[in-house]
């Protein structure tokens, strides 16, 4: 079994700062180019052994949330935090750490205030297809405009020669979870890739506090933590949805259980009936009572059920309305009703059971006026036939909807939820329009 070698001892030289005389550590040598004082804020060319004065820094020295100097182990690698910057773009603005690892090379670690990212320079183009920049076979969107931002403090070693106001410009293209850049300014053009790090994952490599998950707005390249959760409920639940589904057509058959034909009289007194001998075996049962009077014309029919247990006395209620109503006006002829009507009722225990229906049946008189032109009364035979029938079984259709409600609602709150946050992430877009 080989090991790999252990990393070599740090390569820390201790230097005098030319314009205040303070010490100051350099970590990366042989591939730090600038370096700026801890003590005075001023920018030195560390490829000069004198330590040439470049620029003066403009503002007091601030020192970074992570201190130069600190070590942390981020993605199964050692990184030590070797130069610190703040950069603007007009905005509130966010924090880079610029990370050494001997073997590795460099890392930027950045801070946007509320997650952290570890970004790498490209050592190779992607490629721009259809619309979007392609990476190691992954897409990314342009997120925005191209942008200017500039650098507002600087601390530590660097390899390129930084200093306070340096600008470039930005064009940024994000995926979940990750983003590419191009910044570039006169003299050059360079591409990073930043993957987002989990919560907490910054803070306890380098021992710093765990940040609070704000609901704010949320970096360009943040993945929505409902998406994969949106995907998941929405398969369970449309599997699920459709079970339901196929489960009600196989159950949803009915069977006859009583049948009869009953006459009621126009304008007159109600008239009752009993289907006898119902019998209802097994368990609870699910009934229709349907009834159909094909010759209403301008009447209806008040319709009363009671369906009676013969043994325990126990009766359930309903009623139902058959009507038709026809004419003509100024839009012309017309017809509305159901002469048809069904109802169902539910978990109706075994046994065996009596249908009392009361039967009463109207005429409708309407009003005459000269735009109203009716089709008549109803006319004919004073008796108007109606059939009752009662069926056992059927699919309950308020039923099978409210499960279908239920059994989508989480993938609908998740929706609800991922929608929000895309909303929120791409809110920096309005706010540089706005700008």
């Amino acid at each position: 079994m080989t090991t790999s070698p252990p990393p070599p001892p740090p390569s820390v030289r201790a230097l005098s700062c030319t314009h205040c005389g303070g010490t100051i550590a350099l970590r990366a040598a042989g591939s730090t180019v600038s370096l700026i004082c801890e003590h005075c804020g001023t920018t030195l060319d560390a490829t000069d052994p004198q330590l040439r004065i470049i620029a003066q820094a403009n503002e007091a020295m601030r020192r970074p949330e992570i201190p130069l100097g600190t070590r942390g182990m981020l993605r199964g690698m050692t990184w030590e935090v070797v130069g610190y910057l703040e950069r603007s773009d007009g905005g509130d603005g966010w924090s880079e750490y610029l990370l050494f690892n001997p073997y590795q090379g460099y890392a930027f670690l950045l801070d946007d205030g509320r997650r952290f990212s570890l970004g790498f320079l490209l050592d190779r183009l992607p490629a721009y297809t259809w619309g979007e920049m392609e990476l190691d076979g992954e897409g990314y969107k342009r997120f925005g405009s191209s942008y200017a931002t500039w650098v507002k403090f600087v601390v530590g070693e660097f390899y390129w020669r930084v200093a306070v106001d340096e600008r470039v410009r930005v064009s940024d293209y994000v995926r979940p979870g990750a983003m590419i850049s191009c910044e570039e300014n006169d003299s050059e053009r360079t591409w990073s890739q930043l993957s987002m790090l989990e919560w907490g994952e910054a803070e306890t490599a380098f021992g710093l506090g765990r940040r609070r998950r704000e609901w704010s707005t949320p970096s360009p390249h943040e993945a929505s933590p409902y998406r994969d959760r949106l995907y998941e409920s929405a398969i369970i639940g449309l599997i699920a949805a459709f079970t339901l589904i196929i489960i009600a057509i196989m159950g949803g058959g009915s069977t006859r259980v009583a049948s009869a034909d009953m006459q009621v009289s126009l304008d007159a007194a109600t008239h009752s009936e009993v289907i006898r001998n119902i019998e209802l075996p097994g368990r609870n049962s699910a009934l229709t009572l349907s009834a159909r009077a094909d010759q209403l014309d301008n009447s209806w029919v008040d319709i009363d059920y009671s369906l009676v247990n013969r043994r325990t006395q126990e009766n359930f209620d309903a009623s139902a309305l058959a009507e038709h109503y026809s004419g003509s006006d100024s839009d012309g002829a017309w017809s509305e009703g159901d002469s048809s009507p069904s109802i169902k009722l539910s978990s109706i225990p075994p046994g065996s059971y009596d249908l009392l229906v009361e039967l009463g049946a109207h005429r409708w008189v309407p009003a005459t006026s000269s735009t109203f032109a009716p089709r008549g009364f109803a006319t004919g035979a004073p008796q108007i036939p109606v059939t009752i029938t009662v069926d056992r079984g059927g699919m309950f259709g308020g039923n099978v909807l409210l499960g279908l409600i239920l059994l989508l609602l989480w993938p609908a709150v998740l929706l609800f939820l991922h929608y929000s946050f895309e909303q929120r992430r791409l809110m920096i877009l309005t706010e540089d329009d706005d700008e």
